[in-house]
């Protein structure tokens, strides 16, 4: 499971982001109506933005690093 630890760290990250957008930043506001319910389509696009998101972060990213640092080297 450790090899996909990148993927849930993504999902995770995708739906955070989306409970924030449409949930906890509309608290601010007076004028807006929090009203979640209305935004599940968006939140088919937060899981593949948010798996995108953890293979950059824990499987691109950490390879070019390394790659870096052995250039310096």
């Amino acid at each position: 499971m450790k090899n996909y630890g990148w993927l849930i760290k993504g999902l995770v990250f995708g739906l955070l982001m989306w409970v924030m957008v449409y949930v906890i930043f509309p608290r601010f506001s007076e004028g807006e109506v929090v009203e979640p319910e209305k935004h599940l389509v968006e939140l088919l696009f937060a899981f593949p933005a948010g798996i995108l998101w953890g293979y950059y972060r824990f499987k691109v990213l950490p390879k070019r690093m390394n790659k870096n640092k052995s250039d310096k080297e």
